[in-house]
């Protein structure tokens, strides 16, 4: 017999809730003192016309925003952003607590996959990060994973870029080195897209631009931005702080002047073009004091980024964080347990565009098996955050009448209905007993990350573009 409630909820997803209403309110309005008080610099002079056009007092470059014009800018700009796949389908929805995961950007190093030495990263790299995204299924958008050393260095932004959208249909985030090479990328993704108006109407691509903190927008981080909006392109206008260097180092200091940075821009874009869609948030790692190192693991960092998030879903805007980045230099113990605790933590939140997993090393160091083994704690980390179902099939009173006192469940037909959506299933974690373990070569997780790593590289074909297109975007790399 089914029973009905009203109000009945199914299968609830967990949710963490960082800063109460109370304390959202009062970081606002110590970032609305900050922008009015202290203001911020503007290197880029038509958006320094547009602060001071808008009712800012503009004194030496630096703009004094009011509180009246950062809450109605924030009115304006879009709390969802859609971004679609090389082909023109719908593939990220930006809004709140929708999460979606991908790599970082700019590694110097990678940890050679047939040697595991460390060695400058290569085109091919960039070319074999790609691929590996393409193919595994819990990566959602791609971002280049390497600086190719081996490519003129003048141009190697447009060579990371040329080698993602060749190499896989995903979303693209991507760097540029300048507002003309934005505009060349912004060119091959409409040669691959059909168009720059197909390309407007269905983007692929979002840009990473940031201000430098404390406090100060450069003419390059703007004019990029500025670049994109003209084509409808959506921008990650965020900063990457260092807290105890570059800013505060309490958390609530943290997020108040990287909040004032976010919101800045967000002004800067709205008066650009009403609209703009604009994600913000940003990179927000401590310093490691003893040496001056960047803890991208640390809970410090995850506990900034369910802030950022928390204050993101305060504006009802779309933001940008990290996850699955280590300081850890190899895939060992160490950077597993700090990757999962990032990526759940921002699973958990609600974060939003999730990048830099499989970082090493502070940021510096690239390897394409952890890519494969972060592609589980992804996995994983989306396993718990669905929550738990209940519901008159799951709570199994049937099933448990079925096989009675000591009986069991392992040939009962509900066992057999469920258990694949009920237990989690990685892929390269190991899980045999012993003897077995020893018998298969007593291969730990980073030799079957390895071994699926190669097979991918071998077997996976991304979807192709067509001859004109690719020698096209060959054509403006070169």
């Amino acid at each position: 017999m089914h029973s009905y409630r009203s109000n009945q909820t199914i299968q609830q997803s967990p949710r963490l809730q960082w800063f109460s209403r109370g304390q959202l309110e009062e970081i606002h309005s110590a970032t609305i003192e900050v922008l009015e008080r202290v203001g911020v610099r503007v290197d880029h002079d038509e958006a320094l016309a547009l602060l001071k056009d808008a009712g800012c007092i503009v004194k030496d470059r630096v703009a004094f925003i009011p509180g009246w014009l950062v809450e109605e800018c924030i009115r304006l700009a879009p709390s969802k952003i859609r971004v679609c796949n090389r082909q023109g389908q719908p593939a990220l929805s930006l809004e709140s607590n929708r999460t979606y995961f991908g790599t970082g950007s700019d590694l110097p190093f990678q940890l050679d996959l047939e040697t595991g030495q460390r060695r400058p990263s290569l085109k091919k790299d960039t070319i074999n990060a790609a691929r590996l995204i393409d193919a595994l299924p819990q990566y959602d958008f791609v971002m280049s994973y390497g600086i190719p050393s081996d490519v003129p260095a003048v141009k190697g932004d447009l060579h990371q870029f040329a080698a993602m959208v060749l190499n896989s249909s995903k979303p693209i985030v991507f760097t540029a080195l300048s507002v003309e090479h934005t505009n060349k990328i912004i060119e091959m993704a409409a040669a691959a897209a059909g168009g720059l108006e197909a390309l407007r109407q269905n983007p692929f691509l979002v840009l990473y631009s940031e201000p430098i903190s404390p406090l100060v927008h450069t003419a390059d981080g703007i004019g990029k931005m500025f670049a994109c909006l003209e084509h409808n392109v959506p921008v990650i206008y965020t900063p990457g702080v260092v807290a105890g260097g570059t800013c505060p180092v309490t958390k609530a200091g943290t997020a108040v002047q990287m909040n004032a940075e976010s919101l800045s821009g967000l002004v800067i874009a709205q008066l650009k073009r009403k609209g703009a869609p604009i994600i913000i948030g940003g990179g927000a790692t401590p310093m490691e004091m003893k040496t001056s190192a960047t803890l991208y693991g640390s809970p410090d960092a995850v506990m900034n980024y369910c802030g950022m998030t928390e204050l993101s879903r305060f504006y009802g805007l779309p933001n940008f964080t990290e996850a699955g980045c280590c300081n850890a230099p190899i895939p060992d113990a160490q950077a597993g347990a700090e990757a999962m605790m990032g990526l759940l933590m921002n699973q958990l939140c609600g974060a939003n565009l999730v990048h830099d997993v499989g970082y090493l090393d502070g940021g510096k160091t690239g390897s394409l098996p952890f890519l494969v083994m972060c592609d589980d704690y992804i996995s994983a980390a989306r396993h718990i955050g669905a929550g738990t179902r209940v519901d008159s099939d799951t709570l199994a009173a049937a099933a448990i009448e079925e096989v009675g006192p000591a009986g069991n469940f392992l040939g009962s037909e509900h066992t057999f209905k469920h258990f694949r959506q009920e237990i989690w299933m990685p892929a390269t974690f190991n899980r045999d007993m012993w003897d077995n373990w020893e018998q298969q070569g007593r291969k730990d997780s980073f030799a079957l990350a390895r071994e699926k790593t190669f097979a991918l590289l071998e077997n996976h074909r991304p979807a192709e573009l067509p001859a004109g297109v690719v020698a096209r975007i060959n054509e403006l790399c070169a």
